[in-house]
C-alpha cells in the first residue's frame, strides 16, 4: 500500500523536516511513501522537494498558465496545457497524472488555485450556477448540452491517454462547481477511463445531487478502475446551504463531522484499493495516524 502527501500538505517553512516525519511515520507502519504535485504548487516548493528520492504523482496540470479542459472542442489547446506537466514528470520520471478534465466552457482558464473561484467565475458562463451561488445547478446534467460535452470529454480523454501510452492518465472527479461536469458514479462510469477519486468532491456532489454517498462510493470502486483515492475529510453537513466556508474544504481528518471517515477507509480499503493521497491543507503525522 502506497500513502502519499500531498504538496498542500506543505504550506509552512519548515518543510523538509515534515516530509521526513510523515515518511517516518507511513514506512515504519510498513507502507510506501510518496508525494503528489498538487496544481497549486510553486517554483519554490517544487525546488525545495524535485531532489527527494521519492516517488512522485502529478495532479495536472504544474507549473502550468492553464487548466486542461477536455469538453473544449480543441484538442490541441488541451494538449498544450499538459505539456509542462508532460516535462516535470519526464524529470521525476513519474508515470501517473491525474487531473480534473470537465469545463463547460471554451474559455482559458487560468491554472490560479489560489483565485479558483474567481477564474471560474471569469470562464463559465453564470446560467449553470445555483441560485446566485458557487456550485452547479443538477438540472444542468440532464441538459443535450452537458450530455454532447460529456461525449467529448469521453473521446479526448481516449485521445489523451493515446497520446502518452507510457503514463497513466487519470480523470478525477470533480466537486459540483459551477461548469464541473464529473460529479456522480455515473459520470465516472460513463467516461470508461482511469479514475482517480476525491472522497471529498464526491460527498459534496452527493449531497447536491442527492444520491447515497457510501453507496456511490461502493459503487466507483466497483465499477470504475481506480488507480487512487484523494481522502481528506469534507466537514460540509448534510444539510448544507450551498454557502461558504463549507463546500470544497479538504479539512483534517475528525469524527466530528457528517462524513464518516471511519466507514470511508473501510469501504476503500475492502475494495482493495492501495493508493491513497492525503490532500489536506497542512496535513500531518495525526492525520497518517488516524488512516490507520
Amino acid at each position: 500500500m502506497k500513502i502519499e502527501m500531498s504538496s498542500i500538505c506543505f504550506q509552512q517553512d519548515k518543510i523538509l523536516p515534515k516530509i521526513k516525519r510523515c515518511r517516518d511515520t507511513i514506512e515504519s507502519n510498513g507502507f510506501e511513501f510518496g508525494i503528489q504535485l498538487h496544481n497549486s504548487v510553486t517554483n519554490d516548493l517544487y525546488d525545495k522537494i524535485k531532489g527527494l528520492d521519492v516517488p512522485f504523482t502529478i495532479h495536472a496540470p504544474v507549473l502550468s498558465d492553464y487548466f486542461i479542459n477536455l469538453a473544449n472542442n480543441d484538442f490541441q489547446t488541451a494538449l498544450a496545457s499538459f505539456q509542462n506537466t508532460a516535462h516535470v514528470m519526464q524529470s521525476l520520471k513519474c508515470t501517473t497524472a491525474l487531473f480534473h478534465g470537465f469545463f463547460m466552457t471554451s474559455k482559458p482558464i487560468k491554472n490560479d488555485p489560489t483565485n479558483y473561484n474567481k477564474v471560474l467565475r471569469e470562464a463559465i458562463d453564470n446560467k449553470y450556477r445555483l441560485n446566485n451561488t458557487r456550485v452547479m445547478d443538477p438540472k444542468f446534467l440532464e441538459t443535450e448540452e452537458f450530455k454532447k460535452c460529456q461525449h467529448t470529454v469521453k473521446t479526448h480523454m481516449k485521445q489523451f491517454r493515446e497520446q502518452y501510452p507510457s503514463y497513466t492518465l487519470c480523470m478525477e472527479n470533480d466537486f459540483p462547481g459551477i461548469g464541473n461536469g464529473n460529479q456522480t458514479p455515473e459520470h465516472m462510469i460513463y467516461l470508461d477511463c482511469p479514475i482517480w477519486l476525491d472522497t471529498g468532491h464526491l460527498w459534496a456532489s452527493a449531497i447536491l445531487n442527492k444520491f447515497d454517498f457510501y453507496q456511490g462510493l461502493e459503487s466507483v470502486c466497483k465499477n470504475c478502475q481506480v488507480i487512487g483515492v484523494h481522502l481528506n475529510t469534507n466537514r460540509t453537513p448534510l444539510n448544507w446551504n450551498l454557502q461558504y466556508p463549507d463546500g470544497d474544504t479538504h479539512s483534517h481528518f475528525s469524527k466530528k463531522y457528517d462524513m464518516n471517515m471511519d466507514k470511508i477507509i473501510s469501504i476503500l480499503k475492502k475494495n482493495h484499493i492501495n493508493h491513497f493521497t492525503i490532500e489536506i491543507i497542512d496535513g500531518d503525522e495525526d492525520d497518517i495516524n488516524f488512516f490507520y
